[in-house]
């Protein structure tokens, strides 16, 4: 017998200012919790993920008033968190400059993740990763 996995997807805007990035972390760990993935060990990653992605949108890709979309999709423990902003037109460093300021919260994310890019279309950029959160014994029964 095949084990059936509920599709969770959680979605929301923060205004684009710094305090926003903890209120999402809080936020996503609540939704986790409430989706059954209790175990802190299992999503410390995608949480730590979510702060680079956040912050990343709101300090080099948001303006005063701007919004920043937060978007988690979950199925069996895949997940995939979308980061979303209103300007295709900045896309992340692919590699941080030797000496430059940014760029290294990005080589984290790609080191967590199993899969991340950045999809670009006429009025916005999706910046996303992949995390696999393992099998929680409490959901697999």
């Amino acid at each position: 017998m095949q084990a059936t996995h509920q599709l969770h997807v959680w979605q929301q805007a923060f205004d684009a200012r710094p305090e926003s990035v903890a209120a999402a972390r809080r936020k996503l760990r609540e939704v986790l919790i409430a989706w059954g993935w209790t175990d802190p060990d299992q999503w410390a990653d995608l949480v730590l993920i979510s702060s680079e992605l956040i912050s990343n949108a709101i300090t080099h890709a948001s303006t005063s008033g701007d919004e920043v979309n937060v978007r988690l999709q979950e199925i069996g423990g895949d997940c995939r968190l979308e980061v979303s902003d209103r300007r295709p037109d900045l896309l992340p460093p692919r590699r941080p400059r030797p000496r430059g300021e940014h760029g290294r919260g990005l080589l984290l994310v790609q080191g967590l993740a199993e899969d991340m890019d950045v999809v670009t279309t006429r009025g916005s950029k999706i910046v996303w990763a992949r995390v696999l959160l393992g099998t929680d014994p409490e959901r697999a029964a």
